[in-house]
């Protein structure tokens, strides 16, 4: 893969096959004191089995949400190769918020790549956890530390992660505030394994400050809490249903923010091109679109002339989601760069094309769109500068099944 053709992905504040949460503390480094931002993580991996106690459960991701009380939480064994650390966790039921399960006491596996899952360190937490074949495990990094209320129910703090999910950009939910049935508060200093000093910063008015300590002020009760995670990260990992304006709330999150200087000269020319662009890839028989195209084109590093391109790729590729969406400039972001790389295609524009120095010089326009139940994929459209103005060269981008696979 050249250095251009590296996919240029975007994705929402969780990267959902990966290590780091939902939405990962924001960590800003100093040399002795660092300014950690309130958040909680959440995030899903395939996680081996490690033990096993069968409960009658043979479909895979039977969810079951319930408030719990710490038992059991050990290490498993490390296995040679794992980046995670696996626990064996026993809790007793106290309340059962989403799903069904016969006894009072549960055990399940968790995994975590940072050390000691951070549920583990509250006596009561609001738990995520799916069944896989008899075993159940915990839906890696999701909790909700949780305290009695004064009126005798579940509740847990302001549940910042969970707002900001793009999936729950419309909920209905909102924070209230909360009369613990004790004082809930959490640390604003502590001293880390490396010796540096952190300080935690904790959104206004849900928490107040009061010395190195922030007490909970605002927060909701259990069954809101569920919700926030059901219509957010859990369907993020498909196991609920994405609804359309969820779709399109995800997508434009991951738009790009409007460039904070103006477009230069080159820029604008680029710009006006991409017009031109946009409007021959929706004329019949695609006339200027052959003419702007080379005649062989790279896509996702594979080299196919632009009449097979048209034939195979052009309908899955510029479909109806990004023909919506490349109309709109503010929505697209665009950059330019100067690569070194092989004659790898040929073209009888080949002597036309702009170098600087011994480089190639590109323009890429990324347009990001949806699909349905996946994080919605950035499309790299590239293009080179010739002595007649731009030519189309390629696009990057792995998702599309029969012009990348």
């Amino acid at each position: 893969m050249t250095p251009l053709f590296r996919a240029t992905t975007v994705f929402f504040a969780t990267l959902l096959l990966g290590c780091d949460g939902q939405s990962g503390d924001s960590i800003k480094n100093r040399k002795n004191d660092t300014l950690i931002n309130y958040s909680k993580r959440a995030s899903l991996v395939d996680t081996p089995r490690s033990f096993v106690r069968n409960y009658g459960n043979t479909d895979s991701n039977r969810l079951f949400a319930f408030v719990g009380e710490k038992l059991l939480v050990e290490p498993l064994p490390h296995k040679r190769g794992s980046m995670d650390n696996g626990f064996k966790a026993k809790y007793a039921i106290l309340k059962k918020i989403y799903g069904n399960f016969p006894q009072d006491t549960i055990e399940f596996v968790a995994y975590d790549h940072y050390g000691t899952p951070p549920f583990s360190k509250f006596k009561n937490v609001l738990l995520y956890v799916s069944a896989d074949s008899g075993t159940y495990y915990h839906q890696k990094y999701m909790y909700n530390d949780v305290y009695k209320t004064k009126g005798g129910r579940w509740a847990g703090t302001y549940a910042d992660g969970d707002y900001k999910h793009a999936y729950n950009k419309h909920t209905k939910i909102k924070p209230v505030k909360i009369d613990f049935a004790e004082r809930v508060a959490y640390p604003t200093r502590a001293i880390i394994y490396s010796g540096a000093q952190v300080t935690y910063s904790y959104p206004k008015p849900y928490f107040k400050t009061v010395g190195d300590s922030a007490i909970a002020i605002y927060g909701n009760f259990v069954e809101e809490l569920f919700a926030l995670k059901k219509t957010g990260i859990l369907t993020a990992r498909r196991l609920f249903e994405a609804t359309a304006e969820q779709e399109e709330d995800m997508v434009e999150s991951m738009q790009p923010e409007a460039p904070k200087t103006p477009p230069s000269a080159d820029d604008l020319k680029f710009l006006s091109f991409w017009k031109t662009f946009v409007v021959s890839l929706k004329e019949p028989g695609l006339k200027n679109f052959r003419k702007i195209a080379l005649d062989s084109l790279l896509i996702c590093d594979r080299i196919r002339s632009t009449d097979n391109f048209i034939d195979k790729c052009f309908g899955e590729v510029i479909d109806d989601e990004v023909q919506k969406r490349i109309i709109d400039r503010t929505k697209l972001e665009y950059t330019s760069s100067q690569v070194e790389f092989a004659d790898i295609f040929t073209s009888n524009a080949r002597k036309e094309i702009v170098k600087v120095g011994n480089k190639y010089r590109f323009r890429q326009m990324l347009v990001t769109r949806s699909t349905k139940n996946s994080n919605p994929p950035t499309i790299d459209f590239v293009f080179i500068e010739t002595k007649k103005g731009y030519r189309f060269y390629g696009i990057d981008h792995y998702w599309f099944k029969e012009c990348c696979q």
